[in-house]
């Protein structure tokens, strides 16, 4: 991945850097900015917020707030507000209350993204054949671009809000999908948010789409084991369902323990995506471990990095708990090990699942608070510190002590 994102003077962040990896972890406390970075990560990766049919009615997202209100960050801008958004396919900057976006791919990069060279090799049968089917490509992405820089003519105000689809699937290269920490609320609801959806009472469209993203899902996943949870969704005549083996009555998912409530729908969803292999994707995610137990994170988070990181998808976390960070560590040591001794790979494996083996080269973990990011994974050992995993606790035990010193003083 070649994806950075620069922040100054947006809402809680004052000045931030991210390089994002094949799995990013954002921590820090409430308020932090945490969700502000996986949000805009979310608004430049979608393409249809770079869409403008050129009409007399255009409301390019990129020249209103329209996509920043559907993540509620529309108050955040200031008059010295800035970004700057790059990947290997565009830079887009913010400055002076104006959005550009620039396409800086070369033929071969943009070729690269839109088509998968090694599927060339399946359909050529000698490497001369391969060549013309890959010149082929390179010179319908440079008329594509010329396609472009003509549309921009005669648009001064800004003529990169022009682009159209056809010239976008050229440009982002991954899909994004935003799960908001407020997924919980889709199961309470069960089915009644497609009426709150219809009757427009206000609900925020992060919710309602993840509501109707999930709503398809089950239509092609009938059944899916949580083993984490030792339970398994079941969605059965139009209703969602959840087993347990202790018990031979179906449950309402509604009716199932919070935890269940909160992950259940957005693994449904997320099986539902990661059966998909034509188009990447990037797969943002809030407080993945709400309402579950640590050694259940620990489950969830193997189980969501070998889903959304298969193929070119990436992963990216916000979160709370030192626990997702220990368990983020184990992936990496699991690699590491068996990169030193891939004779021990089924040991390996028999601890650590070989699936969820984490790349530290494709691996990154910030702290965010006080306006700021912080990298908080060691360059010597490529683990997440030690500090950064005990920071919390040790506080708590530092007020312990002083309490403990307090009662043996004599009275």
């Amino acid at each position: 991945m070649n994806e950075q994102l620069i922040v100054k003077n947006f809402g809680p962040i004052k000045e931030a850097t991210v390089d994002f990896k094949r799995v990013t972890v954002f921590i820090g406390p409430t308020g932090g900015g945490k969700s502000t970075l996986a949000k805009l990560k979310d608004i430049f990766l979608y393409k249809r917020n770079y869409y403008s049919d050129g009409s007399d009615n255009d409301n390019a997202r990129l020249n209103s707030l329209e996509a920043y209100q559907e993540h509620s960050l529309s108050n955040f801008f200031t008059d010295n507000t800035a970004f700057n958004y790059s990947s290997s396919a565009l830079s887009l900057t913010y400055e002076n209350k104006s959005h550009v976006v620039n396409i800086k791919s070369s033929g071969e990069s943009l070729a690269a993204q839109s088509e998968d060279l090694t599927g060339l090799f399946e359909k050529a049968k000698t490497i001369d054949e391969f060549e013309v089917l890959r010149q082929g490509i390179l010179r319908q992405l440079a008329e594509i671009k010329i396609e472009i820089r003509n549309n921009f003519k005669n648009k001064p105000d800004n003529p990169n809000k022009y682009l159209n689809w056809n010239h976008l699937k050229f440009i982002s290269g991954q899909y994004p999908w935003y799960c908001p920490s407020e997924r919980i609320f889709v199961s309470s609801l069960e089915y009644s948010w497609a009426g709150l959806l219809r009757d427009d009472i206000g609900l925020p469209k992060g919710i309602l789409d993840f509501a109707n993203n999930f709503s398809n899902a089950r239509k092609t996943i009938n059944e899916l084991s949580i083993p984490f949870l030792n339970a398994k969704y079941i969605h059965q005549n139009g209703q969602d369902f959840i087993k347990i083996p202790e018990s031979e009555t179906l449950f309402r998912l509604y009716e199932a323990a919070s935890g269940i409530q909160s992950v259940t729908p957005l693994l449904v969803l997320l099986e539902h995506l990661s059966n998909d292999t034509e188009q990447p994707q990037s797969f943002i995610i809030e407080e993945p471990e709400l309402n579950l137990y640590p050694t259940a994170q620990q489950g969830l988070l193997n189980w969501l990095v070998e889903k959304c990181t298969k193929g070119e998808n990436d992963l990216t976390i916000t979160t709370h708990s030192p626990y997702i960070l220990s368990s983020c560590n184990l992936l990496l040591e699991a690699y590491k090990v068996a990169q030193l001794r891939p004779d021990l790979e089924e040991e390996i494996a028999a601890i650590v699942p070989k699936a969820c083996w984490l790349n530290p080269d494709e691996f990154a973990a910030y702290y965010v608070t006080d306006g700021t990011v912080k990298p908080i994974t060691d360059e010597r050992t490529h683990l997440i510190g030690g500090n950064e995993l005990d920071a919390v606790s040790g506080d708590i035990s530092d007020r312990f002590r002083k309490l403990l010193r307090l009662k043996k003083q004599v009275a």
